[in-house]
């Protein structure tokens, strides 16, 4: 399996899983072949669906003024997992696999700077946490491709995450785009101090034990990430631990610490989402 992971160096190539693909693009049986611009990918994308079944591969070539991210949360989207993907100027080849069916009236999503994201809360309560967009559309069909290519970094976030626009990082940086959250918090679903509340493609990588542990408490606005910076995932899941282990022997006491840590990191130490 091929995965794109960033552009090389040479502009008609992509750094793809342990492979540099360069050349001629690789070409397994294709079942469908297929030609738009990136403007009609959708309506291809729904047509190509139905038409395909599972396991047949599928060779789609987009038309494009500027390559985006966009098209490979689209793909998910629309029911497909990329098998190779090529750069050829002006235009993207790339070899599909239907992987589900999708309903016949699924229509082409619409986004504001407001989203909302599935997340788990207490007890395995599934919430939606309100924040303001920092990521390409359809980014949200990409974080379980990106997490098993790219892989984690060491405080636990995501590798080359290139999903995230430029003013997105910015907005990151100093937690404008969690202000949403705050909604959250009045609705009940967050506490002002906890673990942070997770999709489900960052659960998986939890240590099965922990994740039921983990659901016993409500997730918080303010993380103990950024109390102790962990330099890698193990010390992220001890730093919550830690937390969550002094959080139940007195709630009240320990968020009360963990908020003058919060401010003591934030105001003297300079300490920022990302």
């Amino acid at each position: 399996m091929l995965y794109l992971l960033q552009r090389g160096r040479n502009r008609s190539s992509y750094i793809m899983g342990n492979s540099n693909i360069r050349g001629s693009v690789i070409r397994p049986k294709v079942a469908n072949i297929a030609v738009c611009d990136s403007n009609k990918l959708a309506i291809v994308l729904a047509n190509l669906n139905r038409k395909s079944i599972k396991e047949e591969c599928v060779e789609l070539k987009v038309n494009y003024t500027r390559f985006s991210p966009v098209y490979l949360g689209c793909f998910f989207y629309y029911g497909f997992e990329i098998l190779n993907v090529k750069d050829l100027k002006r235009q993207v080849v790339v070899f599909l696999k239907k992987k589900k069916d999708i309903p016949v009236n699924q229509k082409e999503k619409k986004y504001s700077f407001l989203i909302k994201l599935p997340r788990t809360g207490k007890g395995g309560k599934r919430i939606n946490v309100y924040k303001v967009r920092t990521m390409q559309p359809y980014s949200e069909y990409l974080q379980d491709y990106v997490i098993k290519v790219n892989g984690l970094n060491d405080d636990g976030t995501i590798k080359n995450d290139f999903r995230i626009t430029k003013i997105g990082r910015i907005l990151r940086k100093y937690w404008l785009d969690e202000l949403p959250m705050l909604i959250n918090f009045l609705k009940g679903d967050l506490k002002l101090i906890g673990v942070r509340p997770l999709g489900d493609a960052m659960l998986s990588v939890y240590p099965e034990e922990f994740k039921k542990y983990r659901a016993n408490f409500k997730p918080g606005l303010i993380p103990p990430y950024y109390i102790d910076q962990p330099n890698s995932f193990e010390e992220l899941i001890e730093s919550e631990k830690r937390y969550l282990g002094a959080y139940e022997k007195n709630g009240i006491k320990t968020d009360i610490i963990y908020f003058g840590k919060f401010l003591k990191a934030l105001f003297f130490k300079g300490v920022r989402s990302c």
